[in-house]
């Protein structure tokens, strides 16, 4: 019984065979010949294929520079056909009408009403915002000046202050048991 899916070559049938020994010896001959001629194919290609590298070491070319070259032909070619020829006329007609209209657009009394009232916005919201920040700097400003005299006037009651009267009273007030506090604490 045949074996399912193997099939059998015409020139591998069984009466192909070499029938005496002397048939067998010259297959061998040859057989041996082929297999020495593909060692020696072999060598010489990788020889070619060595010597090819070199030239290409030598002219400068590397598998990226090969790379972008095949890729410049390709483009090169694409170019060249009628349908990248009319996508690129519709594409530049294209560009050229939106231009037109955007041009249009901006040259209109809308868009001219529209930018001053941006405009105006922009310089009020720029205006409030400096307002608000000279604000904030008058607060700290005070808030500065009030823990200033805040501090003259704490180092007064303490005794280190210029004004000795300040002082006894800051001491008078305090009873003997109780030392005040030192500033450092």
């Amino acid at each position: 019984m045949a074996t399912p899916g193997v099939e059998i070559s015409e020139e591998f049938k069984a009466d192909d065979l070499p029938q005496t020994e002397e048939e067998k010896e010259a297959l061998r001959e040859e057989l041996k010949k082929t297999e020495d001629e593909i060692v020696t194919l072999r060598q010489v290609l990788v020889a070619r294929q060595k010597h090819a590298q070199d030239l290409k070491r030598k002219l400068g070319l590397n598998p990226f520079s090969e790379l972008a070259q095949e890729v410049n032909q390709g483009l090169d070619a694409v170019k060249k056909t009628q349908a990248y020829q009319k996508t690129s006329e519709v594409v530049s007609s294209t560009a050229e009408t939106v231009t037109t209209k955007l041009g249009d657009i901006r040259n209109s009394s809308l868009f001219k009403s529209f930018e001053n009232k941006l405009g105006t916005a922009y310089n009020s919201v720029s205006r409030v915002s400096g307002d608000v920040l000279f604000s904030v700097y008058e607060r700290v400003e005070r808030a500065k000046m009030a823990a200033s005299t805040s501090i003259d006037h704490l180092a007064a009651h303490t005794g280190r202050g210029g004004n000795n009267g300040e002082s006894a009273n800051a001491s008078a007030a305090t009873t003997p048991a109780e030392k005040p506090a030192s500033p450092l604490s």
